[in-house]
């Protein structure tokens, strides 16, 4: 009896003992670490989402952005082949956009009952509202003399593009709504600089208005 009366004080006398220090950082390490592992997640969630076909008449890229995302040519080039790819799988006219010191639409048109590929080379200037307008500056085409406006005619009436695309062949300008585009969990973006040389391409990130 006097043995158990004693390991009973004892267990009692542990189980009143003030946790250590070391167990109060553990959890505060699980916590910052599980943390950074969140918010890194969210933001691959976010840019690499694949993004809704629809799109907002009214610009709710208002205030102070949630984020900036820098993303390098590479980074841009992944984003935009995997949404082409899947905006295009239903259209059976296929194109391109590559960006490489300057912005290059590849595609193909009909001339004189051929098909004959292209590059079409744009000039990236970001506008204050932050959507993006491409200039055209060079087709490559070969020997066929064929106009910039032509080209862009074509595309304009036969390449499947995103309601958030504007293309005037008449001033050789693609313009990217991007006040009218929306992420597929509700986000919107912004342009703040594109510089191609030096692979810079900055974006302000807008959260959904509730």
């Amino acid at each position: 009896m006097r043995e158990a009366k004693a390991r009973s004080r004892a267990t009692k006398s542990e189980l009143n003992k003030p946790r250590g220090r070391f167990n109060l950082w553990k959890w505060v390490c699980l916590i910052l670490i599980g943390l950074m592992l969140g918010t890194g997640v969210w933001l691959a969630h976010a840019v690499l989402t694949p993004v809704d076909q629809s799109y907002s008449t009214q610009d709710t890229t208002t205030g102070d952005p949630a984020m900036t995302v820098s993303l390098t040519k590479r980074q841009a080039n992944e984003i935009i082949s995997y949404y082409l790819n899947d905006f295009q799988k239903d259209s059976n006219v296929k194109y391109s956009l590559t960006l490489a010191d300057q912005a290059v639409l590849d595609g193909s048109f009909k001339f004189f009952g051929q098909k004959v590929g292209f590059s079409l080379l744009f000039d990236p200037l970001v506008l204050k509202n932050g959507n993006v307008e491409l200039k055209a500056r060079q087709l490559n085409v070969g020997s066929l003399p064929v106009p910039i406006s032509y080209v862009m005619s074509y595309a304009a009436g036969n390449f499947k593009l995103p309601k958030w695309v504007r293309m005037n062949s008449k001033q050789k300008t693609v313009v990217l709504d991007l006040n009218k585009f929306k992420m597929a969990n509700g986000m919107q973006l912004k342009a703040d600089k594109i510089d191609l040389p030096n692979s810079q391409i900055d974006f302000s990130v807008y959260l959904p208005k509730k």
